[in-house]
């Protein structure tokens, strides 16, 4: 099992260094004017986390997405100057950007959104001039003062050093970002699951010794002491593999935070997994609650998506307090105090089933 990780990774990293993309777009750009140009150095400089496929023709795009071979496909007039002109001035051009979906799903509408910051730009640079000709130069500006207003615009561009994301915790999230793919983003929640995965096996092996007499012979009145350094044993190995694996993945943050946060979350692991152990008593049970509690965790915590409906709900996943408290103190405090009251409770769980089977 603790090849799953150092594999997994591997994985995750060669999938995500190959040419891919979050959506394939096929695109047919016909024209060879302005906009078309500068719309198609743009799409091919700066495909982000989308993949762009660039056609000659336009039966042929139409056909990909038939066969699936595209997500989606975007067909651009011929005249592509004219078209953002009467986008600016009118509001509907003659020519359309014709868009070719097999479906109307989430996909297109991230399509749409994306397509539609690609284009602006141009429409925006087609007000700007109609603008400066109205109000500057009466409506009728001459050929050199229509020069001077397009290069003027050009040289005023707006790029991404307008905006600078960062955490809660002043850490600028493009510095740790930049060289990740989307594909490695849930990666930090995967190993959070089989961190917790590996609890419940550790309460199975626990099952399986104490069936076999093991702790006859290593008797202590610090029970739970004994029981915890037990789940430790198991956790440490894995807890290194993961934070590797985090290195590896090109997630991690700094080793002080990490090594922070995943001692507290294994710590709570540790007794929620001890409190399923002397509740439900068997290595039958354990495997019956196992996928319902992974998928349970898997959708109540960020790993995939992020519901913000349920909060409260799903403040009780031990695994959602973990991924949130990297860049968040006041989640490794909820944590540790989540974890005070798991041991709590399970101090009264034992002390009460122990008197019971004296009984």
């Amino acid at each position: 099992m603790l090849l799953v990780v150092p594999l997994m990774v591997l994985m995750l990293n060669a999938v995500s260094s190959a040419d891919a993309g979050l959506l394939t777009i096929g695109i047919y750009l016909p024209g060879d004017d302005y906009s078309s140009d500068y719309l198609l150095k743009d799409l091919a400089d700066n495909p982000g986390n989308l993949r762009f496929i660039f056609y000659d023709n336009e039966d042929s795009l139409r056909e990909d997405v038939a066969r699936q071979q595209l997500t989606e496909g975007w067909i651009f007039p011929e005249d592509l100057d004219t078209a953002m002109e009467q986008a600016a001035l009118k509001g509907k051009p003659k020519q359309q950007i014709e868009i070719i979906i097999r479906e109307d799903g989430l996909t297109h509408m991230l399509a749409k959104e994306v397509l539609c910051s690609r284009v602006y730009p141009l429409v925006a640079r087609q007000k700007a001039i109609d603008y400066v000709s109205k109000n500057v130069y009466n409506g009728a500006p001459t050929q050199e003062q229509s020069s001077h207003i397009l290069e003027t615009f050009d040289t005023y561009g707006i790029n991404g050093n307008l905006f600078q994301m960062g955490y809660l915790d002043g850490v600028d999230s493009d510095s740790e970002t930049e060289d990740s793919s989307y594909l490695m983003m849930p990666l930090r929640g995967i190993l959070a699951l089989w961190l917790m995965l590996l609890s419940i096996a550790a309460s199975m092996y626990y099952l399986e010794d104490q069936s076999n007499g093991l702790f006859i012979w290593w008797k202590t009145p610090f029970g739970l002491a004994r029981d915890f350094a037990y789940y430790v044993v198991i956790m440490l190995i894995p807890s290194i593999m993961v934070l590797i694996g985090l290195w590896y993945g090109g997630v991690f943050t700094s080793f002080g935070r990490e090594l922070l946060a995943i001692l507290v979350y294994d710590c709570v692991l540790i007794v929620m997994a001890s409190i399923f152990r002397e509740i439900i008593g068997s290595i039958k049970g354990l495997g019956i609650i196992t996928p319902i509690l992974i998928m349970s965790s898997a959708l109540l915590s960020p790993v995939f998506i992020d519901l913000k409906e349920g909060r409260s709900l799903q403040r009780i996943c031990p695994t959602f307090h973990y991924l949130y408290c990297i860049h968040d103190l006041y989640y490794v405090k909820i944590l540790s105090i989540y974890g005070l009251l798991m041991v709590l409770t399970w101090y009264i769980i034992h002390i009460v089933l122990k008197n019971t089977k004296l009984l």
